[in-house]
């Protein structure tokens, strides 16, 4: 009865942890007003960002502060109207570079990201971004103390129970109390492990914070069910919930994992598989080290048969651990590399191979344990000598997990190469010793943000003679067209331009010129296509042509000057040189009608002064023969 009603329990709780939807666990720049970068006629009087998922007001913050280190923000940071978006009052702004430094909490799991980005008012050059490495935080000591410990209570909690379960019972009060130590010492890591994650944050989002108190009353039932009297409650019963809470503690581990972060359920089934076959191969081993090898005696064959054959139960047992936990983990890490030099060049790599090494290491003691040692013992072939060095295995593989266990909670604390992140295009490539990575902040046509990453191993690269895009289209001949990228944090170049102003193919060639090395080259295909809600970037049908058209700013501000770019298209798909098209714009205000220049053969641009807050229409003319109405909103 108890086990079918713990079997229900566990079911439901699963089946709802996996149907919670959990969102991208890391709260990552999207957009803000002022937009990054931008020029302004008119100062603002509040900064909004939108993040990738909802931040935690309490734990987060934004500051703006012009170049002398003044701050102007003023009143209290409250939800912007978006879901996902945060927002602070300004003081009155002059004309200057002004910086935004933000820091979001993710209400998810509690990581914390950071950012930069700079704006200007009037003609003011844009300030230097200060450096914020790639936006996160480094692990506090004590959040990798307290998943190593939540990971290695899980182990001891699931694991010794499990082999208590479907391994052998202990058959004595030695064996029983040598039991009961490693419950209490898993009860315990769980209850701590939790209480230093908690600790470490001054602000813990419910989320987080209802998880780990799941998995602290976990710790607790362990701890609870070892107080009560055996006539209430025997051992066989005992164990069953033990395993039970494991589980529940594991399911917590996974909600706040990486897999979580996904929002991919095939991710965090991945996960919890993981931390299952890990718990019950680990807490395994030393309930095998603590109960029976420990003080195991082979004074004749009887005994020692009877030890080998608990010796191969538990093999084959942690023969399908390790299949599970190799495979999982593989495709995990699939999921979460770019490249395999990743594993050297990150953080988050170097960590996973830590715990590859170590699991490798671990895999060939078991593996003498499973061929060597147990068969030796199930034959009674020098059985001392061979307990005896059972015994030193088994204590060299218990060492080796928890080592593994101590890198899980280093892992869990860093940020994969591969999290999603609020570029529309994201590719990298390894050259010449050199990891680049090239961001888009839109795939649609028009005004771009072309940013290069610049690593050689885990060190940014700075101070390059020239980092340049070059520009080529491949289903059309129209030309090659550079920009020159400037430094705008270490490691990070940045263009903006319209280079990629035609829906189609482009390839982006990169340059990284170094003191006393040849020019670095990569080159990116990157697909311009039109983006679903993209309001900023159309291409409409008119007469003989196809205007493509874009604004640049994509979002314009009362009073503040832009651009409208036209890219005119024939039927066969080539731009279509000296016209003279005018723009014409109906909107809150009167408004003179504008002429178009031509900077290269078939793109035409039309310089508007700034515009009074609201909807507005322009109407491009291209002569009698083509007409198109392009709608626009001016933010206030």
């Amino acid at each position: 009865m108890i086990r079918r009603a713990l079997a229900v329990l566990l079911l439901a709780l699963a089946v709802a942890g996996l149907r919670a939807g959990a969102a991208d666990a890391h709260a990552n720049y999207i957009r803000s007003n002022p937009a990054a970068d931008a020029r302004l006629v008119r100062p603002p009087t509040e900064v909004r960002i939108s993040f990738s998922e909802s931040p935690d007001a309490k734990g987060s913050e934004i500051a703006v502060f012009d170049e002398s280190g003044k701050h102007y923000e003023t009143g209290t940071l409250h939800p912007s109207g978006d879901e996902n978006g945060l927002a602070i009052a300004v003081g009155s702004l002059g004309d200057g570079g002004y910086t935004v430094a933000w820091t979001a909490l993710s209400a998810i799991d509690g990581h914390t990201t950071k950012g930069n980005f700079v704006f200007a008012v009037g003609n003011a050059p844009l300030p230097r971004i200060p450096d914020v490495g790639d936006g996160s935080t480094a692990p506090a000591p004590a959040e990798v103390i307290g998943r190593a410990l939540s990971f290695g209570g899980i182990a001891l909690v699931l694991g010794v129970a499990s082999f208590g379960v479907f391994i052998t019972r202990p058959r004595d009060e030695r064996a029983r109390a040598a039991e009961r130590q490693l419950r209490v010492a898993g009860g315990v890591a769980l209850l701590l492990g939790s209480e230093l994650i908690f600790a470490e944050s001054a602000t813990v989002p419910a989320r987080l914070g209802a998880l780990l108190l799941l998995r602290a009353l976990s710790g607790g039932v362990v701890l609870a069910l070892l107080r009560v009297p055996e006539r209430l409650l025997g051992d066989g019963p005992k164990r069953e919930i033990t395993v039970a809470a494991g589980l529940l503690a594991a399911l917590s581990a996974t909600l706040v994992s990486h897999a979580a972060a996904s929002g991919d359920v095939k991710q965090l089934v991945l996960d919890l598989a993981h931390v299952l076959a890990i718990s019950v191969w680990a807490g395994g081993i030393a309930a095998l080290f603590w109960t029976v090898v420990r003080d195991a005696t082979v004074r004749d064959a009887r005994e020692s048969r009877e030890l080998g054959g608990i010796v191969w139960r538990f093999s084959l047992t942690a023969l399908v651990a390790v299949a599970v936990v190799v495979t999982t983990g593989t495709l995990q890490s699939l999921d979460r590399l770019v490249l395999i030099q990743d594993l050297v060049e990150t953080p988050y790599g170097v960590a996973l191979l830590a715990k590859i090494v170590l699991l490798l290491l671990t895999l060939a003691l078991g593996a003498l344990n499973l061929v060597v040692w147990g068969p030796r013992l199930q034959r009674a072939l020098a059985p001392e000598r061979a307990r005896r060095a059972l015994a030193r295995s088994v204590m060299a593989e218990a060492a080796l997990l928890s080592l593994v266990l101590v890198a899980s909670g280093v892992l869990t604390a860093l940020y994969p190469p591969a999290q999603a992140n609020a570029a529309a295009y994201d590719s990298t490539q390894h050259v010449e010793g050199l990891r680049l990575e090239l961001l888009l902040a839109t795939t649609a046509p028009g005004r771009n943000r072309y940013v290069l990453r610049v690593h050689e191993g885990l060190r940014p690269v700075v101070g390059t003679q020239k980092v340049a895009f070059r520009f080529t289209m491949i289903e059309h001949d129209m030309g090659e067209n550079e920009l020159v990228a400037e430094e705008r944090a270490p490691g990070e170049y940045v263009a903006q331009g319209s280079a990629t102003a035609m829906y189609g193919t482009w390839r982006i060639q990169t340059i990284v010129r170094l003191v006393g090395r040849d020019d670095i080259r990569a080159v990116f295909t990157v697909p311009i296509t039109a983006q679903q809600g993209a309001s900023t970037a159309k291409a409409i049908v008119a007469g003989p042509y196809t205007l493509l058209l874009f604004l640049d700013p994509s979002q314009p501000t009362a009073g503040a000057p832009f651009t409208i770019n036209l890219v005119l298209i024939d039927s066969k798909g080539d731009p279509v040189p000296t016209k003279s098209p005018r723009v014409t714009l109906q909107g809150p205000a009167a408004a003179a009608p504008v002429d178009g220049s031509e900077s290269t053969p078939g793109r035409y641009t039309f310089a508007v002064a700034g515009l009074d807050a609201g909807s507005w229409q322009a109407t491009v003319s291209v002569g009698p023969e083509a007409q198109a109405v392009y709608g626009l909103d001016v933010a206030r």
